[in-house]
């Protein structure tokens, strides 16, 4: 498929600067007048004897030839990409043949009353005339296509209209592939957007190009005429972010739905733009080679199984022909999802779905005594900021405490390796869930300093987009509902990554960790670009939707929220961030704590989680964060046991 792609686009390179517009209109017409030379003499040959009287055939061809020139012109048919030529293309085609032959009649009648021209020569001159201009077009669109099927095109008038944006090659390819799609074509394309902007006024398969994006509006205008909706369709499916947040400000203005073209059949083929797809970067694709060797083989349990991350997580590892997968979780109807799911796989493998909370340590104990696992990936942990503010001993029990019984029963399975997944709230934490994050951090790495045969490491997340409870979602909630969209702060900014990104950081992770190729108890850090304006945010899901902010749907800013911070930062200011092996994903080194002085402010904690008593839990919590900071250093976000 990759070679008969390559072949294509080299012939289409070959052909490019061959059939400029004026060039095909200067074909045409001479085609138009050699045809009309040709048939008037094949019908005085057809009668023996007789040869054209004088200058007959020149005359007629010349007359031909400059009404072929104006019905061409006309038609605009010399506006095809005779590379991208389809069915409609030829259509009009036949129609310049016919309607040329319909005006010259009685422009020849008027100036030599027909004497002496053959009316029954028409009847070889229709056919080929439309030959001369007809075959040419489909030898040079078949050529560089590779594929005859590519011809055959045929509008339904039953599909939606559509504006389709991109470079000229992949928009000819999503209008050659969705007409050989089972059931026909998705949608009815009007106009194209060429973002390379050299078709401008020419016609790709038939549809028109009507220049370059700063004509969108005006070609999604135009393409809905009187449908009751339009769609832009952006054909790139790895497309500039610019462009996609382009492609949504328009549908905001115009009340149009946007798509994106995807390599794949059927249904797969066009699909929503999503909230990833409006990311300040093109998602991360991080190397599975490493991670399908640490999993293959393996037994591996995942905490947190039936979460956003530890959903994803299942799903990659699978891939990877894991011995066994063990799903651990404490929430039933999450746990049942994930377990329902696995049931549906294709891919024969055994797992074991273990409703278990990984704070109690004799129910950690035995899951691992039984289930003996080789690499442990820890998502479980409560991640809400609000929650864990109103919440603060369950947050330091599940995310510290449950973390050290999770740790300590893999060391003592003898486990290879355990990744810990962190958030960019655990860098100067100002809430008790970043603090809780932050405390996990310290212990990890101060645990790997001690023990050499089970490999320890953390990553450290931003916020992961249509994760459970995060921002987006709850956007689109708001959205489906009419409004209004509630932002904290007109000026807040958060890191986002995709889901795919956050699953395969821990496996990679994991690999560099379990292989050495990193530090025992190193930090992972993907990088995740700029900061993304969670106010712009809003308003691009809103325009996602068709919809425009402040005209149809209100953005209410309504304060930040108890553990809140405007912006987040991937690393402390102490912390060194290094390239690791993989590309796009960074190491951060930082302190060592004691063990010794670690272990007893970890029992303080837990005994203050036990009995309930909020001020020494903080105290306990500010205490460990500042154990991980460099001497003489200060935490910039203060401590949460001063605002009690």
């Amino acid at each position: 498929m990759g070679r008969r792609r390559s072949a294509s686009n080299d012939r289409a390179r070959l052909t490019a600067g061959l059939a400029t517009p004026w060039l095909v209109l200067v074909f045409d017409t001479l085609a138009g007048g050699a045809a009309m030379y040709a048939s008037i003499s094949l019908r005085y040959l057809l009668e023996p004897g007789r040869t054209p009287p004088g200058p007959i055939e020149w005359y007629a061809s010349i007359i031909f030839a400059g009404v072929c020139a104006a019905v061409f012109w006309s038609l605009r048919a010399h506006r095809a990409i005779w590379r991208y030529t389809a069915v409609n293309d030829v259509v009009r085609v036949l129609q310049g043949v016919l309607l040329a032959h319909l005006i010259f009649l009685p422009i020849f009648f008027l100036s030599t009353r027909l004497d002496d021209f053959p009316r029954s020569s028409l009847l070889i001159s229709v056919p080929v005339m439309a030959a001369a201009q007809i075959l040419p077009r489909l030898f040079v669109a078949a050529w560089t296509s590779g594929d005859l099927r590519s011809l055959v095109r045929f509008e339904r008038r039953d599909q939606p209209p559509a504006v389709l944006v991109g470079n000229t090659q992949r928009v000819a390819e999503v209008l050659r592939e969705q007409y050989r799609r089972t059931g026909g074509p998705v949608f009815r394309f009007r106009a194209v957007i060429d973002t390379g902007g050299d078709t401008a006024g020419r016609a790709l398969q038939g549809v028109p190009v009507l220049g370059g994006t700063d004509q969108l509006e005006r070609a999604v205008t135009l393409a809905k005429g009187s449908a009751a909706s339009v769609r832009i369709v952006i054909a790139d499916p790895e497309a500039d972010p610019a462009l996609v947040n382009l492609c949504a400000k328009v549908a905001g203005k115009t009340g149009a739905s946007l798509t994106r073209a995807r390599r794949g059949e059927g249904a797969a083929a066009f699909t929503q733009v999503e909230a990833a797809d409006l990311l300040s970067r093109p998602p991360r694709s991080l190397a599975r080679a490493g991670a399908q060797a640490l999993v293959a083989g393996k037994r591996v349990l995942v905490t947190g199984a039936g979460g956003t991350i530890g959903g994803e997580l299942v799903r990659h590892v699978i891939k990877s022909e894991p011995a066994e997968l063990i799903l651990v979780d404490c929430a039933e109807s999450h746990l049942y999802e994930i377990d329902m799911e696995l049931r549906a796989e294709p891919r024969d493998f055994p797992w074991q779905s273990l409703l278990v909370d990984v704070r109690n340590k004799a129910s950690m104990r035995h899951v691992f005594e039984t289930t003996r696992p080789q690499i442990v990936l820890h998502a479980a942990a409560l991640k809400h900021v609000p929650l864990s503010e109103s919440n603060p001993f369950e947050a330091a029990r599940t995310n510290v405490i449950g973390t050290q019984t999770l740790t300590e029963a893999a060391i003592n399975a003898k486990a290879e390796a355990l990744v810990l997944i962190s958030t960019d709230k655990a860098v100067d934490p100002l809430s008790v869930m970043g603090a809780s994050k932050r405390c996990a951090e310290i212990y990890i790495a101060s645990r790997a300093a001690q023990n050499p045969e089970t490999r320890l490491c953390a990553v450290r997340f931003g916020n992961v987009l249509a994760s459970n409870g995060s921002v987006v979602p709850l956007f689109e909630r708001q959205i489906e509902r009419g409004g209004p969209v509630t932002v904290t702060h007109e000026k807040m900014t958060r890191y986002f990554m995709t889901v795919e990104e956050a699953a395969s950081l821990v496996l990679d992770a994991a690999a560099q960790c379990a292989n050495g190729l990193a530090p025992q108890g190193s930090l992972f850090v993907l990088d995740m670009g700029d900061p993304v304006p969670i106010a712009r945010l809003a308003r691009q899901l809103i325009r996602l939707r068709g919809k425009e902010p402040g005209r149809d749907i209100e953005i209410k800013f309504i304060g930040m929220r108890p553990g809140e911070k405007m912006h987040e930062d991937l690393a402390h200011a102490f912390e060194t961030l290094e390239p690791s092996p993989t590309a796009g994903v960074l190491r951060a080194s930082g302190p060592i704590t004691d063990m010794a002085i670690l272990n007893k402010s970890l029992e303080a904690l837990s005994e203050a989680a036990d009995s309930r008593d909020r001020t020494v839990l903080l105290k306990a919590l500010d205490d460990i964060v500042a154990m991980g900071l460099p001497e003489g250093v200060m935490s910039l976000a203060g401590r949460l046991s001063a605002r009690g």
